[in-house]
């Protein structure tokens, strides 16, 4: 059987990013509803995302990853990063690989509001 951390390396790219209001319930689209991305997994343990709504929106960050494989996480150790924020503490993602689909989740709290975080990647071929 696959480990979780086999089965997410390599390219993926973004399919969705969906934000869901803990509170209210309420979904945006913090990259529009057409986001463009790429994360790369490499078998050395290095990743790299970037992100952007196409336009003016753009994340970029990388650095090391480990994989908890009974708890199915992804621990991003940023070292570098255009959000200084993210810098701060690993940021980490509930994973999922489905075939060619993998999902990471996170829950982030900015400005006193409680969000759920869904990103959809696509493996690359």
């Amino acid at each position: 059987m696959s480990t979780l951390r086999d089965a997410i390396l390599g390219g993926w790219e973004l399919s969705s990013f969906d934000s869901r209001d803990a509170g209210t319930g309420a979904v945006s689209h913090p990259l529009g509803t057409a986001p463009r991305g790429l994360i790369l997994y490499t078998g050395d343990g290095y990743m790299s995302a970037q992100l952007t709504d196409g336009s003016e929106s753009y994340i970029a960050y990388g650095g090391r990853f480990r994989v908890d494989e009974d708890a199915a996480t992804v621990h991003h150790e940023v070292s570098v990063s255009i959000l200084p924020e993210l810098l701060a503490a690993p940021q980490l993602r509930q994973a999922r690989v489905d075939g060619d689909r993998l999902t990471l989740s996170a829950t982030t709290t900015n400005d006193g509001v409680t969000s759920h975080n869904t990103l959809i990647w696509v493996r690359r071929r």
